[in-house]
């Protein structure tokens, strides 16, 4: 079992398929709530122990080492009194912290994050702004208001208008989750709402929620007047926050969300009191039972940390001290932020594509006649989920947002002008049945099925073509052909209108869901011939599945009328 800073998006997969089923389906039905934390933006904005070799290198940089009454020398000395002797001996002050060995600098600046809320509450003699270490020595404009987004924030967005998530709580202050919606949908606050104040859950109209409880950032930035006050990093303010006001309605939906929606931490420690108040409040009165499945706390970790197990026993109760090794067991996904989050999205992706198959499919056919759904879009899904490089996950993300927008736009409007992210639908897996019948989706996931199974019997390889703006392409016996999908006869001909389709094409084949005028063939006799020039092929899916008597049927009826 490979470790959760080490595991591919494809090993995840079947992590999660063959030890944790429930947890991939528990997403896709909306029934976790996210918990956030620093380890989801550690590529985009300083981490805990880096903030704290800020402020070492801000009080160093500026201290008189000979002079015992240094303002900076006592502030610093109050900092590093927490070290061990052991741990003081790694200390090199007469150079810049980036300067000292790696490992040096590692274990001072580890240790003392583990404290870190009492290290940025260390006074500072002449300054009378209780959080000068954090707003000036850490400097929270120049850390935490960037705006490119990672895989991670890239994926829980798209995860969230695929309808996997309603409430996401961070105790982030950047700006990433907004930036990665800002870049899917165009606008920040087209889906999620920003809350931090009772005016924002008030005033709240979007489907999902981000519960920004530690505060912001770029609003301390911007409204220092408001939101300076508003992040909480120093000690006294996460042992307060339960009696901090302006906080209160937030902290109340906090309560309210550990009660009604499972839990999954994703790079989050739960280590600050604060939070742990919030699970002691809510949790215990819920009667979360700990055997069912999916799970009601889950965390994306190799081994727990003890506030996660402080969760834990704090939900089950008297359950815990018998059970714990099969609760700590069951609560761990063995994976980190980045794989996890990009296993999830694609999982939700194929199990809204098999919900929308199903539906499609003829309703008198037996499971028998339906396994083929399962089996072409699970090998779809596993041949997508390879392509992941395990060390750089943001070019596959992209890679994919670029091949989903180009698809399903060409697929609704046959154009590539949207320039946004289309969800399948934007509500949660049970939900699809309330996708009109009209957009077609039933018969395109048939499709997209089919094709699965035909490549996973080594039938044909199937790749996307980025290069020409195909959705997929086609290999077969040394001849590439180009597919194209389409809802309907005016969207295909939206697609030749605007350049996309080549009608004269005789290497391209375009998939419609209904057609009035497309072919279909039930015999090798109506089979395109190989030899000679055909032209654009078109093959109406609803025609081919309710002409069929069963799956064998279907699939043989399919080849025939592609001339595959």
């Amino acid at each position: 079992m490979p470790a959760a800073w080490e595991i591919t998006v494809r090993e995840t997969l079947g992590l999660l398929d063959a030890e944790l089923p429930g947890v991939a389906e528990g997403v896709a039905q909306g029934r976790y709530a996210l918990w956030l934390g620093s380890g989801i933006s550690l590529k985009r904005v300083v981490g805990v122990p880096a903030i704290i070799g800020r402020v070492i290198e801000y009080l160093r940089s500026r201290m008189d080492a000979v002079d015992p009454t240094c303002r900076y020398k006592v502030a610093l000395d109050r900092v590093l009194e927490r070290l061990s002797v052991p741990e003081r001996q790694r200390l090199h002050l007469d150079q810049p912290i980036d300067s000292w060995p790696e490992e040096d600098r590692r274990i001072v600046t580890c240790r003392l994050a583990e404290t870190y809320a009492e290290v940025l509450e260390t006074p500072l003699d002449g300054q009378a702004e209780a959080d000068f270490l954090l707003w000036q020595a850490v400097d929270v404009q120049g850390c935490f208001t960037g705006d490119q987004p990672d895989a991670e924030h890239l994926c829980i967005v798209m995860l969230t208008l695929e309808g996997a998530f309603h409430d996401i709580s961070s105790a982030n202050w950047d700006y990433l989750l907004e930036a990665a919606e800002r870049d899917l949908t165009g606008a920040v606050g087209s889906t999620i709402d920003v809350c931090i104040l009772a005016t924002d859950f008030q005033n709240a109209s979007a489907r999902a929620k981000l519960l920004k409880y530690h505060g912001c950032a770029v609003r301390a930035v911007a409204n220092p007047n408001i939101y300076r006050n508003l992040l909480i990093a120093r000690a006294p303010q996460i042992q307060q926050y339960r009696n901090n006001q302006a906080y209160q309605v937030m902290r109340t939906h906090l309560v309210s969300l550990v009660q009604e929606r499972r839990t999954l931490m994703i790079g989050f420690s739960a280590q600050d009191s604060d939070v742990q108040e919030v699970f002691v409040d809510g949790a215990p009165a819920s009667n979360w039972n700990w055997a069912e499945d999916p799970k009601a706390f889950l965390f994306a970790e190799d081994t727990l940390k003890p506030g996660q197990r402080t969760v834990l026993s704090t939900a089950y109760g008297a359950n815990y001290p018998a059970n714990r090794n099969a609760i700590e067991g069951a609560a761990r996904v063995r994976a980190y932020a980045k794989p996890l989050l990009t296993a999830l999205l694609l999982s939700v992706l194929e199990q809204k594509a098999a919900a929308f198959a199903e539906l499609g499919l003829p309703a008198a056919w037996v499971p028998a006649e339906r396994a083929f759904v399962i089996e072409g879009l699970r090998h779809l899904r596993d041949t997508v989920a390879a392509l992941a490089d395990p060390d750089e996950h943001l070019p596959f993300v992209q890679t994919l947002i670029a091949a989903l927008n180009c698809g399903l736009d060409l697929y609704h409007h046959g154009s590539t002008h949207h320039g946004r992210y289309i969800p399948l639908s934007t509500g949660p897996v049970q939900q699809v049945g309330a996708v009109p019948v009209v957009t077609g989706l039933r018969q395109a996931s048939v499709a997209l099925a089919m094709l699965g199974k035909g490549a996973a019997n080594g039938d044909w390889s199937l790749a996307c073509d980025p290069a020409i703006a195909a959705p997929v392409r086609l290999e077969q016996g040394g001849r590439r052909v180009h597919l194209f999908f389409a809802a309907n006869d005016d969207v295909a001909n939206q697609m030749i209108q605007n350049g996309h389709v080549d009608p004269d094409s005789d290497d391209t084949l375009l998939l419609l869901s209904t057609s009035a005028k497309a072919s279909f063939a039930r015999s090798p006799a109506s089979r395109y011939g190989r030899g000679s020039k055909t032209g654009l092929r078109e093959v109406c899916m609803r025609s081919v599945i309710t002409g069929a008597t069963d799956a064998a049927e279907m699939i043989t009826s399919f080849k025939w009328s592609a001339a595959l």
